[in-house]
């Protein structure tokens, strides 16, 4: 059973999403890059708020979505959701179809539920599970010792900044293209500005 890391971006983006629709059950594909012991998640597509995604969309967003990871040197590696009331904490079949779909692909996908009850600008530890298939194909929490975070407090400053900044109206996600196609799904400018500011806590600048 491989570690799984998440980096700065995915997090950021993840938090944005669920942000910017708080009222709203939203998910997303994730974006990695697999070593022999690890998972580095490195990226996200925001998909849905509207409505649970139907079987074609998805089907759509995610050839669209392989076809621009593949450019990038990324692979689809799991699926996200944060749900619309504060304490549930289902999966939606539309989720976990995604997620197995997935995983029929790359063996370590993972799927990540957001905890609506911890979401927050300052969580102390990250509010989700990262859950992954078992033998028998259930989804189950993978074990903590095998989730990783890369720069976990440089993260939560990144989050607080951006949502403070109310930069969660920026994102978009594929719902949003699907109303405009000249929305950009792969949020360059939001990434340019996580890029920017995670070099800027680094000294990199």
């Amino acid at each position: 059973m491989c570690e799984v890391e998440l980096n700065t971006r995915v997090y950021v983006k993840m938090m944005l999403h669920a942000a910017r629709y708080p009222h709203s059950t939203v998910s997303g594909v994730l974006l990695g890059q697999y070593s022999p012991s690890c998972l580095t998640l490195v990226d996200c597509v925001p998909v849905c708020h509207l409505q649970l995604p139907l079987s074609l969309s998805l089907e759509v967003a995610l050839a669209q979505i392989d076809s621009w990871s593949a450019l990038q040197g990324l692979v689809i590696a799991g699926f996200y959701q944060a749900n619309a009331g504060l304490r549930d904490t289902s999966i939606n079949c539309a989720a976990l179809k995604a997620a197995s779909l997935i995983s029929e692909y790359q063996e370590e996908a993972v799927l990540i539920l957001m905890d609506n009850e911890r979401l927050s600008s300052n969580p102390g530890v990250p509010p989700l599970t990262v859950l992954h298939q078992n033998s028998s194909k259930q989804w189950v929490p993978k074990e903590k010792t095998l989730v990783m975070w890369g720069h976990w407090e440089e993260t939560q400053r990144i989050t607080r900044q951006l949502l403070q900044a109310k930069a969660y109206k920026k994102i978009i996600d594929f719902d949003n293209h699907l109303d405009d196609i000249r929305a950009d799904w792969t949020n360059q400018e939001l990434n340019v500005e996580i890029a920017t500011l995670s070099a800027a806590a680094n000294g990199t600048m």
